[in-house]
């Protein structure tokens, strides 16, 4: 590929897109790229924002998914993740000027569990949250051979949608949606547990409650990247358990974002050592 400047637009909350602008900066600069990326926010409609994009001549968008922009039916197209979860984190604007949606959340969350989690027991696994980043990590987990993938949230009109969504996609159709009164009954029976929760403070209520109801032979992702919410993470360490925390799958997403924008293979160890420099503590440069 001939090209080496490229512009691209981040449509996330300011510390997330600090990360990921870094992450994309440094990996750009090991690839001798110049690559720009531009904080998009405000209230725009997504659809002229799209077209904004596309006249100033963006080579793509990426979109958190804790965004509440409905970017999948403003698309021209869809690849086969994002049109199985109906998230949309990655946006590419093709040489015709078409706009592409691609799920790299779901994409990311598939290779970081199976390079995490080679031996992780797939029986009965238990998913706090189903909204944002949680649909992605439920279509993955289906399409990884779940058997029975239980989805709890503190609106049950939310786990029952996406449990309805991964049943219309996998054969076995393991997704079933309970209360959140059940959730230490479910927990004992499982193998892994997956903290989809998002970031408010009635979650940190209940990420206590799982942390309370851990177990040594239970594995643990936690989707949530930050240091500073990684209590859940660091109990399960504590006690043994493998763990995969967000960290890794906001770099395998980010690593898949470049490989789209630029067509070029990211260097993905090299992005955990730099996501792991850009959340140390202070004092772990001193």
């Amino acid at each position: 590929m001939n090209q080496h400047s490229y512009l691209v637009g981040l449509i996330a909350p300011g510390a997330e897109f600090s990360v990921s602008s870094e992450l994309h900066r440094r990996e750009a600069a090991r690839h001798e790229l110049r690559y720009l990326c531009r904080h998009l926010g405000g209230q725009r409609d997504f659809g002229t924002l799209l077209n904004d994009c596309r006249a100033f001549g963006f080579s793509g968008l990426s979109v958190a998914t804790s965004t509440d922009h409905p970017v999948s039916a403003a698309m021209d197209g869809l690849s086969w993740s994002a049109a199985r979860t109906g998230t949309v984190t990655t946006v590419i604007y093709e040489t015709d000027g078409r706009a592409t949606g691609h799920d790299t959340g779901m994409e990311a969350f598939t290779t970081a569990f199976e390079q995490n989690m080679p031996d992780a027991g797939l029986s009965r696994v238990v998913q706090v949250g189903a909204t944002g980043a949680g649909v992605s990590a439920a279509h993955a987990l289906a399409e990884h051979g779940v058997e029975h993938l239980i989805l709890v949230d503190t609106d049950p009109a939310r786990a029952s949608a996406l449990a309805e969504a991964v049943n219309r996609h996998a054969e076995n159709r393991p997704a079933k949606a309970r209360p959140v009164e059940t959730l230490d009954h479910h927990l004992k029976q499982a193998d892994g547990l997956v903290n989809a929760l998002p970031r408010t403070d009635s979650s940190d209520q209940l990420t206590q409650a799982l942390t309370e109801s851990l177990r040594s032979d239970l594995w643990i992702c936690d989707l949530d990247y930050r240091p500073a919410a990684a209590s859940l993470a660091q109990a399960a360490r504590t006690l043994g358990c493998p763990v995969l925390q967000g960290g890794s799958l906001l770099v395998h997403a980010a690593a898949r974002n470049f490989r789209l924008v630029t067509g070029r293979h990211a260097h993905t160890s090299h992005m955990l050592g730099d996501f792991a420099d850009l959340t140390a503590e202070p004092a772990a440069h001193s």
